[in-house]
């Protein structure tokens, strides 16, 4: 009797992915706001916007993710959302 095996070999490659931060300014109904873009290469993927001290407000096209109470938290939500949608 012969057997046959195959062998399914799976190679990944961890590629780094550098996001960009950039600060900028935006009037909001008349409100001045600063806002974190998120971007990779040249796409901005999100947003965050400062409402306050620790009060952080996530965004990832026009859906809002929700409040966070640091900017590091919600730059996690972003990536983590863009991860699943891309």
């Amino acid at each position: 009797m012969i057997k046959y095996f195959s062998e399914v070999r799976s190679v990944t490659k961890k590629k780094d992915i550098e996001v960009k931060v950039e600060e900028v300014k935006k009037d909001i109904k008349g409100k001045n706001y600063t806002v974190n873009q998120l971007s990779i290469g040249k796409k901005v993927i999100g947003e965050i916007l400062t409402m306050g001290e620790k009060n952080y407000e996530a965004f990832l096209g026009k859906e809002d993710l929700g409040a966070y109470k640091s900017l590091d938290l919600a730059v996690e939500a972003v990536l983590l959302q863009h991860n699943l949608h891309d």
